[in-house]
């Protein structure tokens, strides 16, 4: 098993990431910040190692040999912060730094979480030749930090791989987030002004990326762009209500009293062929099970 170090392990995507290759039998360091809350980490936090990042953490991570490096972390996703320069740019420093231990530390993959919305606004569903053109500063640094993954590792004979994430959920998900802001709301107040909500979404549960990450992991593989997508679209009507009907029936739902935000993309998928054929299937999760224990989790949570 090899050992893997992670940045962005206390958020929603590194401490799922972290818990499936925990589970694998994988050794993993993980880097935080003094205040960061560990909740996500509970299950596990006595089977990984978590090295400070405010105490020499580029050479204390050196320290460890990592064999393979994700790189999970990213300053600026919430919405304000999306189209501010001065917060997206500072990933870019950030990135020269996890770059460096891979490098020094001799390791041999590296993995990047990027977004879809280095294509920019489309509609339908994409594969990686799909140009990058991103509408927001977040994406215009991801598709620069793309180019900085592929030269640095080119140069240093790191293989690399920079994984274009799509829809996901998940009962750990932040609530400022589309299903976790649902159900808060269907719990607290009685109804909601929406759009028609005829727009379709190809939710992949987080669990699978853990899977998607492992099979990077164990098999070879060429370096490259790697869309990671759910196969199956669901209308952000039909999601709403199935979250509904779990969570307040009596809930209103206004649909058709927004209107659409101008350039509104109405399907959002990936074509995630290239990786299934490169690494293997990693969408194994039923939908319905796997939405059902995430809205159940989250009126937990919320409760």
């Amino acid at each position: 098993m090899a050992k893997v170090f992670i940045t962005g392990i206390t958020g929603f995507l590194g401490s799922s990431i972290a818990r499936y290759l925990v589970d694998k039998g994988h050794d993993i360091i993980g880097l935080y910040r003094h205040g960061s809350s560990l909740q996500l980490l509970e299950s596990i936090e006595n089977k990984i190692t978590l090295v400070l990042q405010e105490n020499d953490w580029v050479n204390n991570i050196i320290s460890h040999k990592p064999h393979v490096v994700i790189h999970a972390a990213w300053a600026g996703v919430g919405h304000n912060d999306r189209d501010n320069w001065d917060s997206q740019l500072l990933n870019i420093d950030y990135l020269k730094q996890v770059l460096t231990i891979g490098k020094n530390s001799g390791a041999v993959k590296f993995i990047g979480l990027g977004s879809q919305a280095e294509y920019g606004t489309f509609n339908g569903m994409i594969d990686e030749h799909y140009p990058a053109s991103p509408k927001e500063a977040y994406g215009c640094v991801k598709v620069i930090c793309t180019e900085f993954v592929k030269q640095y590792c080119n140069y240093y004979d790191i293989n690399w791989y920079w994984l274009r994430l799509f829809s996901f959920y998940g009962k750990e998900e932040s609530e400022r987030w589309l299903i976790p802001s649902m159900v808060k709301k269907m719990l607290t107040e009685k109804e909601m002004d929406l759009t028609e909500g005829e727009q379709k979404y190809a939710y992949l549960y987080v669990g699978d990326l853990g899977l998607a990450i492992n099979n990077i992991i164990v098999k070879p593989g060429r370096s490259g762009i790697y869309n990671i997508s759910g196969s199956s679209l669901i209308k952000l009507r039909d999601l709403v209500e199935r979250i509904r009907d779990v969570v307040n029936k009596s809930f209103t739902l206004n649909f058709g009293r927004l209107p659409y935000r101008a350039n509104q993309s109405m399907h959002i998928q990936g074509n995630s062929l290239k990786f299934k054929k490169e690494f293997g299937e990693f969408e194994v999760s039923d939908f319905d099970a796997s939405l059902l224990a995430t809205i159940n989790g989250l009126i937990k949570r919320f409760k």
